[in-house]
């Protein structure tokens, strides 16, 4: 078994730790990167060492309903993310200890509403556009408006992920061919992503503003650099989301809700289909393409895009008018 990555290594001290190591090595070593859950990993130990005996560490139904019971206003999907942990290690543990209980889905009762992102509509994209544009400088960089102002425009016009677009180094995108290269992203996945002439310029000026102020272009720079010339932060790239919406005053929260960075991603993918939708393309045909160039591992993750916004509803029913119009008269069917 592959021994943990240096900078992955937990600091583990329940009764169940060198199982929990084991297992977090056993997942590694078939490809996946295991963040999050290696950080939920090193909570649940935390949450164990009250709850096992030191002598014969057995998971129990009661340990698991404790570990998954709903704490303060946090979400199903929160508690379910922490039942799936859960029954992922005790399907491990139970290889060497059948008294191991491995809980049922359905036993806990976790209600997950299905998430319905928050999609921009095309009227706001334009003006989210604009407002990238207008970014104030910050106080301690001068380039904080084309930095960010053009990751923004990237993460709507190319359907990156957050973590992508800041992993992005100087060697990562190739202006002259118009290419980004996405390298080892979600499920270990590299892929390469063209983007339009107009969006390349946008890149271009932002490499010349930060080279000059930062006085160096090496190939392992971030390509969108912090004020300190290391990766801005999920959390400062999410203030100037926040700060774009304000100005194309797009609301945060519409109904029950709520944009996020991500759905800016989503915004791109359902962009792209009503404009293939106004080209009388055929659909069916061109999701590969799309999940292809989103990094979808396959097209189940590019068919939840077909969601009817108002957009793209308007456009399948004129699609649908001029094909089946003449069934259709003033008085029904």
């Amino acid at each position: 078994m592959n021994p943990l990555p240096a900078s992955s290594s937990p600091d583990l001290i329940s009764p169940l730790a060198p199982k929990l190591v084991q297992f977090l090595a056993q997942k590694h070593a078939m490809g996946y990167r295991y963040r999050e859950e290696g950080r939920a990993l090193r909570e649940l130990d935390r949450f164990l060492i009250t709850r096992l005996s030191p002598v014969d560490p057995v998971i129990t139904l009661a340990i698991v309903h404790d570990y998954v019971a709903r704490r303060g206003t946090e979400s199903e999907t929160t508690r379910a993310h922490r039942l799936t942990l859960m029954r992922e290690v005790c399907r491990f543990l139970r290889l060497e200890d059948a008294r191991t209980v491995v809980p049922d889905r359905r036993s806990l009762r976790i209600v997950r509403q299905r998430f319905v992102p928050r999609v921009l509509s095309r009227d706001e994209g334009k003006r989210f556009l604009q407002a990238c544009a207008e970014l104030p400088k910050g106080r301690t960089s001068p380039v904080r408006d084309a930095v960010l102002g053009t990751a923004l425009r990237l993460l709507y016009l190319a359907g990156l992920r957050a973590g992508e677009l800041l992993r992005l180094t100087q060697a990562d995108v190739d202006l002259d061919a118009g290419l980004l290269y996405i390298r080892h992203t979600k499920f270990d996945k590299s892929r390469m992503v063209p983007i339009a002439p107009d969006l390349a310029q946008h890149l271009v000026h932002c490499r010349t503003l930060a080279t000059k102020h930062f006085a160096s272009g090496a190939p392992d720079k971030p390509f969108f650099p912090s004020p300190r010339g290391g990766r801005y932060s999920i959390t400062a790239l999410r203030g100037a989301f926040h700060q774009t919406l304000k100005t194309a005053r797009i609301e945060r929260t519409t109904g029950n809700r709520h944009i996020r960075l991500h759905d800016l991603r989503h915004s791109m993918a359902v962009l792209r289909l009503l404009l293939w939708c106004e080209q009388n393309v055929d659909l069916d045909a061109k999701l590969p393409l799309l999940a292809t160039y989103l990094g979808h591992v396959g097209l189940a993750s590019s068919q939840r895009y077909l969601q009817l916004t108002q957009d793209l509803m308007g456009e399948i029913t004129r699609r649908h008018q001029a094909r089946f119009g003449y069934l259709i008269n003033e008085g029904g069917l």
